[in-house]
């Protein structure tokens, strides 16, 4: 639909440039009403030609296959909001999905009456045939109203709009309906009367009409002025035609209609005297009035009339070649190849014919076409076909290592080892994947380098390879060095066959173990040339972090993905802060850059040394997260744990002294002991909360509600449901530390009856670590004595309306080092380690109390989403849009 939208708009805008020059005093109202499938709407009316043509122009069409369309319920609202003796025009490309709402159909037609307007389709579409009741309902409604079907294609859009230009342009009241007929092809005649007088009378047909004509009174012949004549349809003018009874007669093939309307002389040309009309225009006197006409070729109301220019538009003009524009009129003129025979059309030139007509050189081959001719220099002689000379290339001049390059005037030759142009796409790897890539452009000697492939496959690459639909192989050997230019097949594979596509490559060898190949374009798009990575691997032994590049010349192994460096200043370390140890690695290709002993790197423990791990260049240096393990410092500044250590990497000289003997890299990774976290406790089976602080290392701490005492087996994922007589197993874990360093300390330890952890309404188990006593079913096993707090507590239920529990436990991360641990609870008031390190938050829930017995503690997995679906209608925009002239 946007290629009619853009259609309409251009004729649109040239339809509402003639109205206007007809019709200076404008127009009294333009209505345009969008209709899609199922939206209608909205309406827009004005009375300014400017904004109506803003209207037409921003409309845009998305989407689409929405056939067919509300058609019936656009058109019904266009007449709801026009006025009386409207001209109405519905735009589409589709039928009419509506057509069977009955109430619709009779209020359009109840409409068409009692406005008296006139309804024209212009349809460029259909979703069924012409015999289908969705397209002609458009018929009915064109019969009913005096209008027309114009099912069109979108070339013919300017010719019908040059049709209804004749019938918009005319002032309000001035028409009358004379007749109107259907047939169903064959010799059909019709009679109509003129009662009174017409300045014209307009016949407009619909269908196939092989031949028509009219006779007035006394059967005399009339002359038909032609408008518009197509396959789909035609219009005629009868000017001044006399009173009485007229006929008409046509002979039509399939299913035609005809319309006559009687136009009366127009308000706006009338004068009481010829001096006031324009010089170019005709006073026209009948049955005593006087009015003012534009000659043919111009245009305005008689009294202002100014040229049309034919040319402008191609339904405006009949020229098949070069359209002139003239003042009144236009001339057509043919296109350079071509001349006017005795029927004034143009024809191709044969210049061929005769050597006086070409500019070929003498010894060129001529070859007409049509409007033009070609010339082709003969074998042996180089040239564009208007000049030509003799091409020394083709004669071997330069021998069989050195190519041949030829001018007007000259030849030179030169050697493609020394004269070609780089190609280091990777994508050319026979190990690429699909794509599109085509090399349709290629043309000259290349040479292929890079991580792809130095050379051009010799075996067949499978389709969708090498980054392109039909990958491009050497069917046969490259040559060897010493071997001059070879000339080899090149085949494309597709559809099974290995050579669907085939041209030829010449290639050389060169010194330096490479070829270069003088590439003719592809066959085929999309196709591209492929090169074989194993080339590049035998040049070079990298790792996996290195990449072979020509350097100076040279394949040698380079650091990749942007890692080179060149000062030792730029040297880094990859640290890894684990939860159970530290890893600190280097690249290979970045200590082989700066002269550093790959073989020769260890910890400040020299037992502790770097290790390659497999291929992949790096080398690393691991140790535990212990104090003194391969030389750690531990410094524990109350809030951190900072472990701290030195990689030494050797120089590799061969020199018998050196003096910058090594070089040394102090790292660290700092753990915080001030965790606090926090977990969102909408149903989980286990609480977990991993955070890494400034990047250097992290603690890991979760809390898990068990089944049975021997804390073994854990509740599956889901909201858990557990009767009021069944014991909750509860335990927080710290994982990934060292075992006889760190502990965990459960402070605070409580419930509450919704998922918030500051919520008012709380039960505690364990308050300043110590268990609560009033509650003889709580069982603290272990708290600050272990990287596991445990304790267990009978199921209970808060009292109100309350359905679930969430358990809350704050806890820290204590060093058995520098604290006391573990917590006193035996006396009257409990004691704690106050010099702990501060509290992190771990959230559960939520558990769900049941009225079952002991029997009922197995867990209920209970699950609840929500799907949001997004509809996108695609809809097609069509406008509709009435005009109503003074």
């Amino acid at each position: 639909m946007n290629d009619d939208l853009e259609q309409l708009k251009m004729v649109n805008g040239w339809l509402l440039d003639r109205v206007s020059a007809r019709f200076p005093c404008g127009v009294r109202k333009y209505t345009m009403v969008e209709f899609n499938d199922p939206e209608i709407g909205p309406t827009r009316i004005t009375s300014s030609r400017s904004e109506f043509a803003y209207y037409f122009n921003t409309l845009y069409a998305s989407g689409g296959g929405d056939c067919p369309e509300m058609a019936m319920g656009g058109l019904e609202l266009g007449l709801e909001n026009s006025p009386d003796n409207s001209v109405i025009m519905v735009l589409t490309d589709a039928s009419a999905r509506d057509y069977n709402n009955q109430t619709v159909i009779d209020n359009i037609y109840s409409l068409i009456s009692s406005k008296n307007s006139q309804v024209f389709f212009l349809i460029t579409g259909l979703c069924e045939g012409l015999d289908d009741p969705q397209f002609l309902i458009y018929r009915d409604i064109a019969h009913r109203s005096f209008g027309h079907v114009f099912n069109i294609n979108l070339s013919e859009m300017g010719k019908v709009f040059y049709y209804l230009d004749f019938t918009l342009s005319r002032p309000v009241n001035t028409s009358t309906r004379l007749f109107s007929a259907e047939y169903n092809g064959g010799s059909n005649s019709g009679q109509f009367i003129v009662a009174y007088f017409f300045s014209k009378v307009i016949i407009m047909t619909d269908g196939v009409i092989s031949t028509i004509s009219i006779t007035g009174p006394h059967d005399s012949p009339a002359a038909m002025e032609t408008i518009v004549s197509e396959t789909w349809g035609s219009v005629y003018v009868v000017k001044n035609p006399a009173t009485g009874n007229w006929t008409i007669h046509l002979h039509g093939a399939g299913r035609c209609s005809v319309t006559v309307e009687g136009v009366e002389a127009t308000n706006i040309s009338a004068t009481t005297d010829c001096s006031e009309c324009h010089l170019n225009a005709t006073c026209q006197e009948s049955s005593g009035r006087k009015e003012c006409h534009c000659n043919n070729g111009l245009i305005g109301d008689g009294f202002k009339c100014s040229d049309i220019d034919e040319c402008a538009f191609s339904w405006s003009n009949n020229c098949s070649g070069v359209c002139i524009n003239t003042y009144g009129s236009y001339r057509c003129e043919c296109k350079d190849g071509f001349t006017k025979n005795p029927s004034d059309i143009c024809v191709d030139i044969d210049e061929c014919s005769n050597r006086t007509l070409s500019s070929c050189h003498p010894l060129a081959h001529c070859f007409n076409e049509y409007g033009s001719h070609m010339c082709i220099c003969p074998d042996g002689y180089y040239g564009n076909g208007f000049h030509c000379e003799v091409d020394e290339c083709a004669t071997g001049v330069c021998g069989p290592a050195m190519d041949c390059t030829k001018s007007e005037g000259h030849y030179n030759c030169f050697d493609p080892c020394s004269n070609y142009i780089t190609l280091d796409d990777p994508w050319r790897s026979t190990g690429s994947g699909n794509g599109y890539n085509c090399d349709i452009g290629l043309y000259g000697w290349y040479r292929f380098t890079g991580t792809g492939g130095i050379r051009m496959p010799e075996t067949c690459v499978p389709t969708r390879h090498c980054n392109s639909e039909a990958p491009m192989w050497i069917n046969g050997s490259h040559p060897l060095e010493g071997e001059g230019i070879v000339t080899l097949p090149v085949c494309a594979n597709w559809n099974t066959d290995c050579c669907y596509w085939e041209t030829s490559v010449q290639v050389k060898a060169c010194p330096g173990g490479y070829h270069v190949y003088n590439i003719k374009r592809a066959p085929y798009c999309s196709s591209a040339y492929c090169t074989d990575p194993a080339t590049v691997k035998s040049l070079c032994n990298c790792t996996e972090d290195e990449e072979c590049r020509m350097t100076d010349g040279k394949y040698t192994c380079v650091c990749k993905n942007g890692r080179e460096i060149y000062d030792i200043e730029d040297l880094g370390i990859d640290l890894e802060c684990g939860t159970k140890e530290i890893t600190a690695s280097f690249h290979t290709c970045q200590l082989r850059n700066l002269n550093l002993d790959v073989s020769n790197i260890h910890l400040r423990n020299k037992d502790c040394i770097g290790y390659i791990e497999n291929s992949s260049g790096v080398i690393s240096a691991t140790t535990l997260l212990q104090d003194g393990a391969c030389g750690n410092d531990l410094i524990n500044n109350g809030t951190h744990a900072i472990y701290r250590n030195t990689m030494i990497v050797k120089m590799q000289t061969d020199e018998i002294i050196i003096r910058n003997h090594e070089v040394q890299l102090q790292f660290s990774c700092s753990y915080p002991l001030d965790l606090q976290l926090s977990l969102d406790p909408l149903k989980p089976i286990i609480s977990s909360v991993t955070l890494e602080i400034a990047g250097v290392g992290e603690f890991r701490a979760q809390m898990r509600l068990y089944k049975d005492p021997l804390y073994a087996s854990t509740y599956n994922v889901g909201e858990v449901t557990l009767s009021t007589e069944a014991i909750v197993y509860v335990a927080v874990n710290l994982e990934g530390e060292n075992a006889y360093q760190y502990v965990v300390l459960m402070k605070n330890c409580f419930a509450t009856p919704t998922k918030d952890f500051n919520d008012p309404v709380k039960y505690y188990i364990i308050q300043n670590s110590c268990p609560n006593r009033r509650d003889k079913t709580v069982n603290v096993r272990e708290n600050g004595v272990s990287t596991h707090g445990r304790f267990s507590v009978q199921m209970f239920k808060f009292v109100g309306d309350y359905n679930s529990v969430f358990l809350h436990c704050e806890a820290s991360i204590c060093d058995t080092t520098r604290h006391l641990c573990k917590p006193s609870c035996s006396g009257l008031r409990s004691s704690f380690p106050h010099n702990a390190e501060p509290v992190f938050v771990l959230g559960y829930g939520p558990i769900v109390a049941s009225k079952g017995g002991p029997n009922s503690g197995a867990s209920g997995i209970h699950a609840s989403w929500m799907t949001l679906i997004f509809i996108l209608l695609c809809l097609k925009t069509m406008p509709l849009y009435c005009e109503m002239f003074t």
